[in-house]
């Protein structure tokens, strides 16, 4: 991607991703390159919805995408650690749906990461 573009990835594709996914898309500078689910059919249905090219069950391949710089985590409360630190790792910058996690301890982790 260009400096004057940020690439996002969508992880989660329930209804609040499709508020980010709208958001995105009203955003100069901003957009979505990819997003990964569970379900492919609904991955395939909610890429379809916002004109994303790239879809994926396996959040790995949507991480390897050089033109991913941030990763929005809008999985259900209670799933957001994991993902969040798979991005971490990758070197991805991080959004968080609310909330951040479901126990102090797993917030602690993601924020120590």
């Amino acid at each position: 991607m260009s400096a004057s573009v940020v690439g996002f990835g969508i992880v989660g594709v329930g209804l609040i991703a499709d508020v980010h996914a709208r958001a995105l898309a009203a955003v100069e500078g901003a957009r979505l390159v990819g997003v990964a689910g569970r379900a492919a059919d609904k991955t395939a249905a909610f890429a379809a919805r916002h004109q994303v090219s790239f879809h994926t069950t396996k959040l790995s391949e949507l991480l390897a995408r050089p033109d991913v710089d941030v990763l929005c985590v809008t999985t259900p409360s209670g799933a957001h650690l994991e993902p969040a630190l798979e991005a971490i790792r990758a070197g991805k910058h991080v959004m968080v749906e609310k909330p951040l996690e479901i126990t102090e301890e797993r917030v602690d982790r993601m924020l120590a990461e």
